[in-house]
C-alpha cells in the first residue's frame, strides 16, 4: 500500500511522453528564470476552490488563494504562532489601553494611508462593515464568527479609530480580525453575503494580489496589487493557481519546469526529493490537520436532521468502541503513512491548549469483538455481523457502513483502505465513497450529507488556529446541531453533553490561559469518552518547492500562499 517510486516514475514518464516532454533532447524548451523583483510563479491546486471568502469557506482549499489577495486582516498569526499587527498599527492590550481593564472594550488602530486595490480608501468604516456582515445571522457565513455576536456597541470616531464594546468579555478578539476585511464599496448588504459577486470576483482587496481571471476548472490567475500597503512589495507580478487533480500530473509539471509550488505532494518526501532532485524537493513542517472518522449519532435518511432519534447502528456506543479497537493506529502512522504523522487522540493536539490525553479504545482485536458480540452483532456467513438483538437495529440488519471522505489525496485513500481492512477483520463493513469537496463541505441548503445528517462515518482532517473557540464551539456545543433553522451549526455528529457545553462556555469567557486549556481539555476527554469522533493522526503539512523560488515562509497557521508578498527568484 505503499507508494513506490518506480511507479510514480511511470505515471510522471507517461505524462511526459503524452506532452511531448520527459527527456534531455525531446525538444522541450527550459522556462526562463525571471530576475528577482518580477515574473510568474504557478501554483498547483488539486481542486477548485468555491469561493475566495473565507468566511464562506469550509474547506482548506480556499484558504490557499484566499491569503494571497483577500484575506488580510487587521492581524495575521504568523510562523511562531504569534499574533501580529497587519492592517493595525498595533495589537490592542491592556498594557497599551487598546484593551479595557474590564475586557469590554478594544479600540483598534488602522495605519494612515491605507487603500483597497482600486483606489479607495480602507478605513474604519470597513471594519465596521465587516462586523455588521460577520454579526448578521443571516450573512451565510460558515467560519469566522465567533464572538460577533458579544459586540454590542460600535464606534468609528475617525476613520483611523474603531472601537468595539463587547457584553462580555470574548478571549478570541484578536482572532476576529485576522482573516480579511470585506469593503463597504464593493460587496453588498451583508444577509446577501453568499451571492456578492465580490466572492469570486473580488474588485478591491487589501492583499499583495488582485484577481485577472478565473478559467473555471482550470486556473486562477492573480496580478500585483498596485495599491499594497507594503511599498515596493509584492515583488513577484504573477501568481497563477493552476487546478490539477491527478496527482501524477502535478508531480509532472514540477519535474518539467512548469510549476514552482505545489500543494500536498501525493509522494513521501523521500521518493518526491529523489524524483525532482536539482529542481524542487519537498518540505514538511507541523500541521494542524488532525485526522479522525466522524460518527453520526443520529439515524439517517429519516427527514428529521435533529438528534431525536439514535443512528441504528452507530448510535451504541459500544459499536463505536469496538471500531476504535479495531484499528491498528501504530501500522497506519509507521507502515502505511510512513511515519510522516504523528499520534493524534483529540481535538486539542498542538498549540497552546494542547491536550495530552491517552488513548482510551486503542488496538484490541479481541475486545472489538467481544463488545460486537455483546452488543447484538453476530458474524454472517460471509464475515460480517448482523443484528440479532441489538440495541436500536431490526434483526438481520447488516453491520454495512458507508465511510466518506474526499478526493484527490492519496494519504486519505490509503488510511480509508487500511480502516477497511481493520474492520472487515472484526466482522464491520466499511464501503468507501469519496466526493468533491464540494459535497463533503457542503452546505446545508445544498443538502451536504454531513450538514443534513444523512451519513454514517466521515473521514477527513481538520484543524483550526491559535484561537481554537470558535471552531470548537461550533463543533462540539449541542446548540449547534445543524437544523432549518440553524443551517450553519458545525455539530453534524448531533452529540449532546452537557458538561461539553459548559466547558465550552468557560473556556470562552476566561481570559485565563490555564483556565481555558482545563476546559478544552475536558472537552476532549469527553470526545474520547464519548466517542462522537475517533483521532487517528496528526498531519505535518507538506509543499513541494522549485529551488528557484525564495523568500516564501512555511508557515503552521497559514497556508500555501502565506507571506506571499515577499516571494521572489533567485538571482542566477
Amino acid at each position: 500500500m505503499k507508494f513506490k517510486l518506480f511507479a510514480v516514475l511511470i505515471m510522471v514518464s507517461m505524462i511526459l511522453s503524452a506532452c511531448g516532454g520527459g527527456g534531455e533532447n525531446a525538444g522541450v524548451e527550459e522556462p526562463s528564470v525571471p530576475q528577482a523583483g518580477g515574473g510568474t510563479v504557478v501554483l498547483i491546486l488539486p481542486e477548485e476552490p468555491t469561493t475566495l471568502n473565507y468566511y464562506l469557506a469550509d474547506a482548506a482549499i480556499v484558504r490557499q488563494v484566499a491569503d494571497a489577495t483577500t484575506m488580510t486582516g487587521l492581524v495575521t498569526i504568523n510562523e511562531d504562532g504569534d499574533f501580529v499587527p497587519v492592517l493595525a498599527q498595533e495589537l490592542p492590550t491592556l498594557e497599551n489601553g487598546g484593551l479595557s481593564e474590564d475586557y469590554l472594550t478594544v479600540t483598534w488602530k488602522l495605519k494612515e494611508g491605507l487603500k483597497w486595490s482600486d483606489g479607495e480608501p480602507l478605513t474604519s468604516d470597513d471594519v465596521r462593515f465587516t462586523i455588521e456582515v460577520l454579526s448578521n445571522p443571516d450573512s451565510g457565513a460558515l467560519v469566522g464568527t465567533s464572538g460577533f455576536d458579544l459586540i454590542a456597541n460600535v464606534e468609528t470616531p475617525d476613520d483611523l479609530t474603531t472601537v468595539i464594546t463587547y457584553s462580555s468579555p470574548y478571549p478570541g478578539y484578536l482572532d476576529q480580525f485576522a482573516y480579511g476585511l470585506f469593503p463597504r464599496h464593493a460587496t453588498g448588504a451583508p444577509e446577501e453575503m453568499t451571492s456578492w459577486d465580490w466572492n469570486r470576483t473580488p474588485i478591491a482587496v487589501a492583499g499583495p494580489f488582485v484577481i485577472q481571471s478565473w478559467e473555471s476548472g482550470k486556473r486562477i490567475t492573480l496580478t500585483r496589487n498596485p495599491n499594497y500597503f507594503e511599498a515596493g512589495k509584492p515583488y513577484l507580478d504573477e501568481v497563477v493557481f493552476e487546478i490539477v487533480p491527478e496527482p501524477a500530473a502535478q508531480t509532472a509539471m514540477m519535474l518539467n519546469g512548469d510549476a514552482e509550488y505545489h500543494l500536498w505532494p501525493g509522494e513521501f518526501k523521500a521518493d518526491y526529493d529523489e524524483l525532482l532532485k536539482g529542481k524542487a524537493q519537498q518540505y514538511l513542517i507541523p500541521g494542524i490537520w488532525n485526522m479522525s472518522i466522524d460518527f453520526n449519532l443520529s439515524a439517517p435518511f429519516d427527514g428529521d436532521p435533529s438528534a431525536s432519534a439514535p443512528h441504528p447502528i452507530l448510535g451504541d456506543i459500544r459499536v463505536r468502541q469496538a471500531i476504535a479497537h479495531a484499528i491498528n493506529y501504530q501500522s497506519l502512522q509507521q507502515d502505511v503513512l510512513q511515519g510522516t504523522v504523528s499520534d493524534s487522540t483529540n481535538p486539542f493536539a498542538y498549540g497552546w491548549y494542547e491536550c495530552e490525553l491517552p488513548r482510551k479504545y486503542g488496538y484490541d482485536v479481541e475486545e472489538a469483538n467481544r463488545l460486537l458480540d455483546e452488543a447484538g452483532w453476530v458474524l454472517g456467513s460471509d464475515g460480517i455481523r448482523v443484528a440479532k438483538g441489538a440495541l436500536y437495529a431490526k434483526d438481520g440488519t447488516r453491520l454495512s457502513l458507508e465511510l466518506q471522505g474526499y478526493t484527490a489525496f492519496d494519504p486519505l485513500q490509503l488510511t480509508e483502505e487500511f480502516i477497511v481492512e481493520n474492520l472487515r477483520a472484526v466482522g464491520v463493513e466499511a464501503r468507501i465513497q469519496n466526493y468533491d469537496f464540494s459535497i463533503i463541505f457542503g452546505s446545508y441548503e445544498d443538502n451536504s450529507p454531513r450538514m443534513i445528517g444523512d451519513y454514517d462515518m466521515l473521514i477527513f482532517d481538520r484543524g483550526f488556529t491559535t484561537e481554537p473557540q470558535g471552531y470548537n464551539f461550533d463543533a462540539y456545543h449541542s446548540s449547534r446541531i445543524p437544523s432549518a433553522e440553524n443551517p450553519i451549526g458545525g455539530n453534524y455528529f448531533r452529540w449532546i453533553n452537557p458538561q461539553v457545553d459548559a466547558a465550552l462556555e468557560l473556556a470562552g469567557s476566561s481570559f485565563d490561559i490555564e483556565t481555558r486549556q482545563q476546559a478544552y481539555c475536558e472537552v476532549g476527554q469527553a470526545v474520547i469518552d464519548d466517542l462522537p469522533q475517533i483521532y487517528l493522526y496528526l498531519f505535518q503539512d507538506g509543499y513541494g518547492i522549485a529551488d528557484s523560488l525564495e523568500g516564501y515562509t512555511l508557515n503552521t497557521w497559514g497556508s500555501m500562499s502565506w507571506g506571499i508578498q515577499d516571494w521572489k527568484y533567485k538571482q542566477p
